[in-house]
């Protein structure tokens, strides 16, 4: 009797028993998701003046002490940062948002104490065609190092800094020279004073993180301004920023940073493994991102660099503030897009270093625009305190566009000499001289040099193939056998990076 009745019932037992299991792993699917994070990310759109001082520090002062609270929102908070120096006045792109957070920062000094002052609005909180209704925060006069502990502690979102990296200098004498290094390099002048501040800095207190790092962003800003310098300093320089990385594990910016420094040594394949493992413990960062993109499309991984741009735009408010120029979109034939991420960014140093009026007159002799490239490249030649490589540059192509073939040709040629027998830095640059080369009608000289950019690391096989100026040389047989290396090259790179590896992070 008690067997014929149980048999009946195990059917059901069985069956509860699998809808207990398909809950409870539902449950924990759930629970999984939300412990890494899988929903909307916490987005700030960082506010330091850039025109006049706050609180007695000039504009770039106050944008260093902001790059400082970025890298601190960033490390701790995992946010995802966009630093503007003005308040947008179309703030549609914010509102309803309630994972959108305006700060606007004041700081102010005091002797030597730090005054972190700032005011904030969430984007939920945005009324349409109305002002901000800002709730203002006012710090305390305290040493730097505490100023940041008291910010972080009091902001609206509350992040802890227990058991992380040490990003600010104890010593507020040494955070004020970390400022004025970091204020220098955001104004491209007088980098020898201001590694000569990080120096001391990072000699006063070797277990602060950002110091090597700066020290490491100068040293690599004044390689790019001197070639020459790329090849013995090119490990130094690695080292100091590791030296940084190794007390901050995956720092976004110092990731950035190496990366950058990997790729134009010509060496893509370390700079993308870097940033993907700094991208699995940094998910939210557009820097990162940005750091892919520009690896990849040197690599010639343009889907790649196309996909790491597209999750960078959800993160940043790209239409507030571009996060790079956007090259890449040039080389897919994305012209428009291309030429929104060319727009003038105040006190920014692609503005003021001839990155963006060189593009734009780079951008205009690809379309054909004589005139125009050569207004651009003349605007990008003469700035006061531009990258010497991108003036240079700027005024070779201003010679060529005038008709002075022979005067471009003699600069570009004394140009080149310094570049021989060294590790040139930056392919892609490379590149851009052989365009120069072929614009003057040299194709001897724009084909070798066409090689030397594939042989410091540029693989685009695609603007090999699409740049109006290269076409000269698409009939030299030389050419034929540039094309099958870098196709050859490109993919083996294509089979170790696919495009997944981003959805994988």
């Amino acid at each position: 009797m008690s067997d014929s009745t149980s048999r009946p019932r195990r059917p059901a037992l069985v069956l509860a028993l699998l809808l207990f299991l398909v809950l409870g792993a539902g449950g924990g699917l759930a629970w999984l998701l939300a412990a890494r994070g899988l929903r909307s990310p916490l987005r700030i759109l960082l506010i330091t003046p850039s025109q006049g001082g706050s609180g007695g520090l000039d504009s770039a002062t106050c944008r260093a002490i902001g790059a400082l609270v970025q890298d601190h929102l960033e490390a701790f908070g995992q946010a995802a940062v966009t630093s503007v120096t003005e308040l947008p006045g179309n703030l549609e792109v914010l509102r309803s948002q309630p994972r959108v957070l305006l700060v606007q920062l004041e700081p102010s000094r005091q002797g030597e104490s730090l005054v972190l002052s700032y005011r904030h609005v969430w984007g939920d909180a945005l009324a349409k065609d109305a002002p901000p209704a800002w709730t203002w925060s006012q710090g305390q006069p305290l040493a730097p190092a505490q100023a940041f502990e008291a910010f972080l502690g009091g902001f609206p979102k509350p992040i802890s800094m227990a058991g992380g990296p040490w990003l600010v200098p104890r010593q507020p004498a040494r955070f004020w020279d970390l400022i004025g290094a970091n204020a220098r390099r955001l104004r491209n002048e007088n980098l020898e004073e201001a590694m000569l501040l990080a120096d001391r800095v990072a000699a006063a207190e070797p277990t602060c993180a950002s110091p090597w790092i700066l020290l490491g962003n100068l040293r690599y800003r004044r390689m790019l301004n001197s070639p020459a310098a790329f090849r013995q300093e090119q490990a130094e320089t690695e080292g100091l920023i590791q030296r940084g990385l190794s007390m901050a594990p995956f720092h976004p910016r110092g990731t950035f940073l190496l990366s950058l420094l990997k790729a134009d040594g010509g060496n893509q394949s370390e700079a993308l493994t870097l940033l993907m493992q700094a991208r699995r413990r940094q998910p939210y960062n557009p820097t990162l991102l940005t750091g892919i993109a520009y690896a990849a499309r040197g690599a010639g991984l343009l889907p790649l660099a196309r996909r790491a741009m597209d999750l960078r735009d959800q993160l940043a408010f790209t239409s507030l503030q571009p996060q790079a120029v956007d090259i890449t979109c040039l080389y897919t034939g994305e012209i428009e897009r291309f030429e929104a991420s060319l727009q003038e960014q105040p006190g920014h140093l692609r503005s003021t270093s001839g990155v963006l009026p060189f593009y734009r007159g780079y951008l205009a002799l690809v379309r054909g625009d004589r005139g125009l490239a050569q207004r651009e490249f003349k605007a990008a030649g003469i700035l006061a305190h531009g990258y010497p490589n991108i003036l240079r540059l700027s005024q070779i192509y201003e010679l060529i566009l005038e008709g002075q073939k022979d005067e471009a040709w003699r600069r570009l040629r004394e140009y080149d000499q310094e570049r021989i027998g060294m590790r040139e830095p930056d392919g892609e640059f490379t590149l851009r001289l052989a365009e120069a080369y072929a614009l003057i009608g040299d194709r001897a000289s724009a084909m070798d040099m066409a090689g030397r950019a594939f042989a410091r690391g540029f693989g685009c096989t695609a603007w090999y193939e699409r740049s109006p100026m290269l076409e000269p040389l698409r009939s030299l047989p030389k050419w034929k056998a540039l094309m099958q290396h870098l196709k050859e090259r490109q993919s083996l790179m294509e089979d170790r990076f696919p495009v997944g590896l981003l959805e994988d992070n």
